[in-house]
């Protein structure tokens, strides 16, 4: 591999830290999920997927990761967020506390990809 080709990979790395975080995530609402009951575990695999595949794979994974947090952002405000408002007012206080942490954990996982995102652009 010539230093060119070395330098364009490099350009299109993920970071460790984002997808050790895209990991976690991904595995805490799959975790969240099972709780849910139904198939809601299995919305956060094309982010998981996309984490695990990444640094093999370069756009595919990184495709995977972003398709994967958008996918996943819309379940969880979606769901998640009236789960825990429904839960609320019924005073299952752990099952609240699961879907705000949920909630938290996939904003700022968002937020850590489009910051990965834009760096990626300007390198």
């Amino acid at each position: 591999m010539t230093l060119v080709e070395c330098g364009q990979r490099k350009k299109l790395l993920v970071s460790n830290r984002t997808r050790l975080f895209a990991l976690v995530t991904g595995f805490v609402t799959a975790g969240a999920g099972v709780f849910a009951g139904g198939l809601f575990f299995v919305i956060p695999a094309p982010l998981i997927l996309g984490a695990v595949i990444q640094p093999r794979f370069l756009r595919a994974g990184r495709g995977l990761i972003c398709a994967g947090a958008l996918w996943l952002s819309f379940w969880v405000f979606d769901v998640g967020f009236f789960m825990a408002l429904e839960n609320h007012a019924t005073g299952h206080l752990g099952v609240v506390a699961l879907s705000f942490v949920m909630v938290l954990l996939v904003i700022l996982c968002d937020l850590a990809i489009v910051v990965e995102e834009v760096r990626m652009r300007r390198a």
